[in-house]
């Protein structure tokens, strides 16, 4: 079997600074088969195209691709919940549009009036954020494509503290020794302060090592210092049944945890059922991601 090499260079939109904590669902891949294999996108599926790159859309091998996925995410401190919906689609043979939705809900909290009582009118808030994105993307030659996304997100945090955020990511793929490149900026802002949204590089190369089984790693940079890399390990048996796991190394220090992870999946004529599940982690042990797929 042939090896073939994927050299990935990208930069997405991501929030205010992973130590600032704000719009922590642009972190978190809803991927379910990329999460898998530690959050690798170069071992993720077409459906979730938005989730890692969205230039790869372009180069799929299906005409469309559609999946819905439902996490918890890191139980054991918060027990948030994830919710994301993607799809592609390829037209013409050479142009792609990939959609992508997801929403990150948080447990809500009971409001607390000035001197310190349950506030009766509104007694509970719900936090959370959610994210809307469009990718075009084009494949200029068999092999080699680009990608526009652009990338709308809102969070809140209180009645009183909500933020917004606009970005834009590019992206390039070749598809033998494929490369891709991404650039992202944009700013949030949470009521009287601004935060700037740092860029992220990724660096990444996965190889079909024999038929059916693919590993690779994968490496990022967050422009407020803070470095991440991943390893992640498929095997598939005839597209029926997949096994992945991988392990994603994160700076503690900037609020961004390492941890271990374990993944499923199925597949029957375009339909998948993919699964993944994090250990190893303080924070995101117990973290679990379910998915459903189709592609044709």
């Amino acid at each position: 079997m042939k090896k073939i090499l994927t050299i990935i260079i990208a930069s997405v939109c991501i929030s205010a600074a992973a130590a600032a904590q704000t719009l922590p669902s642009l972190l978190v891949n809803s991927d379910p088969k990329a999460m898998g294999a530690a959050g690798m996108s170069l071992l993720g599926s077409d459906a979730f195209s938005l989730q890692g790159y969205a230039a790869s859309a372009a180069l799929m091998d299906a005409t469309a691709a559609a999946g819905v996925s439902y996490g918890i995410w890191q139980p054991a401190a918060a027990s948030d919940k994830v919710l994301g919906a993607s799809a592609a689609v390829k037209l013409a043979g050479k142009f792609s549009i990939a959609l992508d939705y997801k929403n990150f809900m948080q447990p809500e909290y009971e409001l607390m009036s000035p001197n310190g009582s349950s506030n009766r009118v509104t007694p509970v808030f719900k936090p959370g954020e959610s994210s809307y994105a469009l990718g075009l993307g084009f494949a200029f030659v068999p092999g080699l494509s680009a990608a526009v996304t652009v990338r709308s997100t809102g969070s809140k945090l209180s009645p009183d503290a909500k933020a917004s955020a606009f970005g834009v990511d590019v992206s390039a793929m070749f598809s033998k020794d494929k490369l891709k490149a991404a650039l992202a900026g944009g700013q949030v802002k949470y009521g009287e302060k601004a935060y700037a949204q740092p860029m992220l590089v990724k660096a990444g190369a996965a190889f079909n090592i024999v038929e059916g089984l693919k590993t690779g790693a994968e490496f990022s940079y967050l422009f407020e210092g803070v470095f991440n890399a991943a390893a992640g390990v498929e095997y598939s048996y005839k597209g029926i049944v997949a096994a992945r796991a991988g392990y994603h190394f994160g700076d503690k220090a900037k609020g961004v945890p390492s941890f271990v992870s374990l993944g499923l999946g199925a597949g029957f004529k375009g339909v998948q059922l993919n699964a993944a599940y994090l250990l190893a982690s303080e924070t995101l042990a117990g973290s679990m991601l379910f998915g459903l797929s189709y592609a044709f």
